[in-house]
């Protein structure tokens, strides 16, 4: 089976307008999430790239299982609540659940992953779908434990100074 995001070249890839949200220099169609992506940006300067993937149906959030999650995420992945798809107040329930982190969960849709370019985003979200895939698997024979909480300050230290210039 083929994978179009396996196969995607930088012409697939649409420039928009944050302001008209008209699409320029592309040959593509801009995405029906483009309501969302552009209430992100607008509102968060420092991210540059947002990688927005699906399939999320628990309105759970992810808790710190293992140490990645806090330096990639500064911890815990937070659900972000229901809009409907391609609309502006999916956005704002983004932006308000990302805070200072760079991931969150879409109720009932996916999650949003950002960084402060197309690369640190798309290893964050590479690195969720990592990390959901263990939290799930633990699920199956007992109850994953959060990692203590005097790692989860050091850690959102070094998030914080990770991500400074980053995000």
């Amino acid at each position: 089976m083929r994978d179009r995001f396996t196969e995607m070249s930088a012409q697939q890839i649409v420039i928009v307008d944050l302001t008209s949200g008209q699409a320029t220099h592309s040959r593509e169609a801009p995405s029906y999430e483009l309501p969302m992506h552009r209430v992100v940006y607008r509102q968060m300067q420092n991210v540059a790239a947002i990688v927005h993937t699906t399939l999320s149906v628990l309105r759970s959030p992810l808790p710190p299982v293992i140490d990645e999650m806090m330096v990639y995420f500064g911890g815990t992945i937070d659900v972000a609540d229901y809009a409907f798809t391609g609309t502006e107040e999916l956005g704002e329930n983004v932006v308000r659940a990302l805070g200072d982190h760079s991931a969150v969960l879409l109720a009932n849709h996916g999650n949003v992953c950002v960084g402060r370019d197309i690369e640190t985003a798309l290893h964050t979200a590479i690195t969720m779908e990592a990390a959901a895939r263990v939290y799930v698997q633990a699920l199956q024979i007992g109850e994953p434990i959060a990692l203590p909480d005097s790692s989860i300050e050091a850690a959102r230290a070094m998030f914080r100074h990770r991500t400074r210039d980053r995000r």
